[in-house]
C-alpha cells in the first residue's frame, strides 16, 4: 500500500478541540487568572521584575501547574515596548506600567494571557488613549471571530482598525500596512493548545479552534507598550472568551 503523509491529518487533530481538551485550556486560564492576582496583590514600586515572576511561579506551583512552553514576560517600563522581553530584571517604578505575557499549563495543554496594568495608582492621559486604542480594537476583533472568517480576512481588517487607532493618536499619518507594522509588529493571535503556538494550517476558522485575540501598541519613543491577549474558543456562531474574567485594568 502507498504511504500516505499525516502532517495535514494531524494538524486537524490539532486545531479543532475536544472537550477534554477545551476543559484543560480552561483550567490553565484560571490557573493563570489566579497568577495574575498574586502578582497584583504583591506588587509594589521598589520590586524587581523577577520577584513579581517569582510570585507568578508559587502561584503556578501552589496548582500543580508550571509555565507553558514560552518563558514568561514581566515587562516594566520601557521594557513593555520590547516584543519577547525575557530578561525580567528591572525594577519598577511607580510611574511605570507592567506588562505580563504568561500562562499556565494543565495536562500539556497552554494557556496565553496579556494584561497590562499600572504599577501605582492610574494610567497617565497618553497610556489611557493607547489603552482604549487597544482595547478598541481587541473589542472589534471579538465580534469579528466566527467559524468560515478567513485567518487573512481577520488579519486584514484588524490592520485596517489598528491603522485608525495609531492615526487618532497621532503616530502615523496614513493607514499603510507598513506603517502599521511599526507599532503593531505581530498577528492580531495564534492558535492555542498542546503549544502555544499550536498546528493549525491558518486558513479558516472552525467551531472547537481555541486562539488568542492579541493587539498592541508599542511606542519605544514614548517607552509605552500595551498588549490585552485573550484564549478564545470559536463557538457555533461566534465565539466565547475563556479569560474574560481576568481583569483587564
Amino acid at each position: 500500500l502507498p504511504h500516505e503523509p499525516l502532517h495535514e491529518q494531524l494538524i486537524k487533530l490539532r486545531m479543532i478541540k475536544q472537550p477534554a481538551e477545551i476543559k484543560a485550556i480552561q483550567g490553565a486560564v484560571d490557573i493563570t487568572r489566579a497568577g495574575i492576582d498574586q502578582v497584583r496583590a504583591k506588587m509594589a514600586a521598589g520590586m524587581y521584575e523577577y520577584e513579581l515572576e517569582a510570585e507568578l511561579d508559587y502561584a503556578f506551583k501552589r496548582a500543580a501547574s508550571r509555565h507553558g512552553f514560552l518563558p514568561p514576560i514581566m515587562a516594566a517600563g520601557k521594557n513593555t515596548t520590547i516584543l519577547h522581553y525575557q530578561a525580567n530584571r528591572a525594577r519598577l517604578k511607580k510611574d511605570d506600567i507592567l506588562l505580563m505575557d504568561i500562562g499556565a499549563e494543565v495536562a500539556n495543554y497552554s494557556a496565553d494571557i496579556s494584561r497590562t496594568y499600572k504599577v501605582v495608582g492610574a494610567f497617565t492621559e497618553r497610556e489611557q488613549a493607547v489603552y482604549d486604542s487597544v482595547m478598541s480594537v481587541h473589542q472589534a476583533t471579538m465580534k469579528m471571530l466566527r467559524p468560515g472568517l478567513h485567518w487573512r480576512e481577520l488579519a486584514v481588517n484588524v490592520d485596517t482598525l489598528m491603522g485608525e487607532q495609531l492615526m487618532k493618536l497621532g503616530l502615523i499619518s496614513e493607514n499603510t500596512r507598513a506603517a502599521v507594522r511599526r507599532y503593531f509588529p505581530h498577528a492580531i493571535g495564534h492558535s492555542l493548545g498542546l503549544d502555544v503556538h499550536d498546528a493549525c494550517d491558518y486558513k479558516i476558522l472552525q467551531e472547537n479552534m481555541v486562539v488568542t485575540v492579541e493587539p498592541g501598541i508599542y511606542i519605544p519613543e514614548e517607552g509605552i507598550g500595551i498588549r490585552v491577549e485573550d484564549d478564545v474558543l470559536i463557538t457555533q456562531n461566534g465565539a466565547k472568551n475563556l479569560s474574560a474574567d481576568i481583569p483587564y485594568a
